[in-house]
């Protein structure tokens, strides 16, 4: 039982629930849209999530031992590494418009947590902006880039399908935002710091409320009852959200609301 356990705190600590969780909402994309998703793909979509998510979180420890004249060399190794990996991955037969994404949110995971060079600041430092980071990240990951990399057509309904997705990664992360609401600097403004947590519960409530009614002006998915589903569900992880939360609360049970939503609409198509 050590041993499991074990294995289940380093898969959290690790990030490989967060890789299957941006997984599991590209899947939902390609079922959405109707679009193959080849295993080489599906690998870069678990692979790429997964070394963000350890970058972000593991490159302080590093930081703090270097000088400052060398950051801008972490910067640029950074950079590259992240460049080659996608790259090796993808292959040569990606078209423009994927290379752009993928460039797009490379640099947003870098200007998260790395001052540029000959720079102090990071994106994560400007006040309310956290939250829109991440939700512009995932949206891009798992819905602009396998749209793009099929040769799909931006188009009024895929631009409101990333919205709608965009509303379900902010609400997903208003628990984290609670859970960290005194551990986070106060100049990052985040939401529970600037409404409370009763206000941030609420705003959650009206964004899944846009959530639902784009699901039925534009009939985005193949089960309206599934995403009403999962909309209540996360509603409900939101309002038993507080400061004092258990271990995984959020770490594991709020970031599996994508893959239990690919298994229900496995299970109900």
């Amino acid at each position: 039982m050590v041993r499991i356990s074990k294995l289940f705190e380093n898969y959290i600590k690790f990030n490989f629930h967060v890789g299957l969780a941006v997984l599991a909402l590209v899947q939902i994309t390609t079922l959405d849209f109707d679009l193959p998703c080849h295993f080489s793909h599906q690998f870069i979509f678990f692979s790429a999530p997964f070394l963000a998510y350890n970058f972000i979180k593991f490159h302080r420890f590093l930081w703090k031992e270097i000088d400052s004249i060398n950051k801008g060399l972490v910067f640029l190794i950074g950079f590259t590494a992240f460049g080659v990996f996608l790259f090796e991955g993808l292959g040569f037969y990606l078209p423009v418009s994927s290379w752009i994404i993928l460039f797009f949110t490379l640099l947003l995971v870098l200007l998260y947590c790395l001052p540029l060079p000959g720079f102090k600041w990071n994106f994560r430092g400007f006040k309310g902006l956290k939250i829109h980071l991440v939700a512009l990240s995932w949206v891009l990951t798992t819905v602009f880039l396998p749209l793009s990399i099929n040769g799909q057509v931006m188009a009024e309904f895929s631009l409101a399908y990333a919205f709608q997705r965009y509303i379900f990664v902010i609400v997903a992360t208003l628990p984290f935002e609670i859970r960290d609401m005194k551990l986070d600097d106060p100049n990052l403004s985040t939401w529970p710091q600037k409404l409370g947590i009763q206000k941030t519960r609420l705003f959650g409530g009206l964004l899944l409320f846009f959530f639902v009614s784009l699901e039925i002006y534009h009939s985005i998915s193949s089960n309206f009852l599934l995403v009403l589903g999962m909309a209540i569900l996360l509603m409900a992880f939101v309002l038993k959200s507080k400061e004092e939360q258990s271990k995984y609360f959020c770490s594991f049970w709020v970031e599996g609301i994508p893959i239990l939503w690919l298994i229900l609409k496995y299970i109900t198509m």
